[in-house]
């Protein structure tokens, strides 16, 4: 038909909207609103071209529109899934399945369009044409003439067919579409599958157990026991469900906690601490963070951030690291400073170890490298804002939970004096191997 012959322009304008599409398409999965926006931009672009390229510009910009929901919606429901908020099931895997098939379908249709245009030939896509016609207008700018120039009345034939057949095309479609969800869901119930654990935590657990924690434990028991008996104590006193300690070797001063009830302290800040309530001050203060869920949150919200970078840049390298090693908040830091003081308080154990361990961050006076509120430099806002806690408690008598002389047990046992610094290598590559095993990283660890 002459009316649906297109001029060489026209058929590699229209062309390039479908190739255009597919190609957004295939690098821009995990974001499907950065290929709806192609298409919009790519439609836009050609607003006052001849009324057969606007018409396939809108044809490829709409066959995006129910792909851009469904993947949408697997994206999300994938991003619960690793952070073990859902778990799988048959109706999610079926919904995969369609959500696959439909996006198969997307593709070879493109294709197929590309192909027809070629040999002039109409394109009629099911539900998604009709739209076309529906909303593109009756009239276009003809770029070569610089005027608006009625459209072929086959086409407002066409436009006026739509609406009948757009209605008829929904129903089918999702009745379709319902049937076979249905049909894989019974399926899939009939086998009785045992669907795999997806979330990512105990794979950074882990990682960051093997990384930082494994083969640098302090080795003497009297020390670990001391440790364990100071959090327990804290745990005890605040309801709070038991966390796994770990007593890590390291010349820097720092503690930090991370997903799946953990918390590490390095020995160094054992023998900076002058007095046990500015250990458990720190401790507290970590407690609060695993308490409130600061970890994992931030792990998301890091690991989000981390993939549309990766999606602009490609550079998904480092995620695992960077997603652990991620500053959180201030929000969170100042709650966890909060937590710490009520913590030590119903504990029976003097809070003010807090703004104490606080004011020597911020004097210098601890001249060792410092871990602890890397990311958050100790501020006199928050030393004063701990005071001020403190002095609305009511007074009451405080403990120890170490006897004097188990207290400088305990920081004898984690002294380094006399011996080689020892300090955890968190370098991401092994590229520095020609730095001499007597020399120390300058490396900085700091996980929340």
């Amino acid at each position: 038909m002459d009316a649906y012959k297109l001029s060489e322009s026209e058929k590699e304008s229209a062309v390039n909207g479908y190739l255009m599409s597919l190609a957004v398409f295939a690098t821009t999965t995990p974001i499907p609103i950065i290929n709806l926006i192609a298409n919009i931009i790519y439609y836009i672009r050609r607003r006052k071209s001849t009324y057969l390229t606007r018409w396939h510009s809108m044809n490829a910009f709409v066959s995006q529109l129910p792909l851009f929901f469904m993947n949408s919606f697997t994206w999300y429901s994938v991003w619960q899934l690793v952070w073990d908020e859902w778990q799988l099931n048959n109706y999610l895997v079926a919904y995969y399945v369609l959500a696959v098939i439909l996006n198969v379908a997307e593709i070879l249709l493109s294709i197929v369009c590309c192909l027809k245009i070629k040999k002039d030939k109409e394109v009629n896509w099911v539900m998604i044409s009709p739209l076309c016609h529906m909303f593109c207008g009756k009239k276009s700018w003809d770029v070569w003439q610089r005027m608006w120039v009625p459209a072929d009345l086959v086409y407002e034939k066409l436009a006026q067919e739509a609406k009948p057949k757009f209605v008829r095309d929904v129903a089918v479609s999702a009745g379709s579409l319902l049937g076979l969800f249905l049909l894989i869901s019974l399926g899939l119930s009939s086998q009785k599958i045992e669907y795999p654990n997806l979330s990512l935590f105990p794979i950074i657990e882990e990682s960051i157990y093997d990384r930082y924690v494994n083969g640098h434990e302090v080795d003497e028991d009297k020390a670990s026991a001391a440790l364990r008996k100071c959090v327990d104590h804290i745990c005890e006193k605040n309801g709070i469900d038991s966390v796994n300690v770990y007593l890590v070797k390291s010349n820097q001063v720092n503690a930090f906690a991370y997903c799946g009830r953990n918390l590490v302290v390095f020995s160094k800040l054992v023998e900076t601490c002058e007095t046990e309530n500015e250990l458990l001050a720190v401790i507290g203060h970590e407690l609060g963070h695993i308490e409130r869920d600061h970890v994992r949150e931030s792990v998301k919200k890091n690991v989000g951030i981390s993939l549309i970078f990766s999606a602009f840049f490609g550079n998904t390298s480092n995620l695992m690291t960077e997603m652990t090693t991620n500053h959180l908040s201030r929000k969170a830091e100042r709650e966890a400073d909060t937590l710490s003081v009520r913590y030590l308080y119903n504990a029976d154990i003097d809070p003010s170890g807090f703004s104490s361990f606080m004011n020597k961050l911020l004097s210098g006076s601890i001249i060792d490298d410092i871990g602890f509120f890397s990311d958050h430099p100790a501020t006199q806002e928050r030393i004063d804002r701990s005071r001020e806690q403190v002095a609305r408690l009511a007074p009451k008598q405080y403990i120890t939970v170490l006897t004097e002389p188990e207290w400088k047990e305990f920081k004898s046992l984690t002294s380094y004096a006399g011996t080689k610094p020892y300090r955890i290598n968190h370098r991401d590559n092994d590229d520095d191997d020609e730095e001499s095993d007597d020399e120390e990283s300058d490396g900085d660890v700091h996980i929340e």
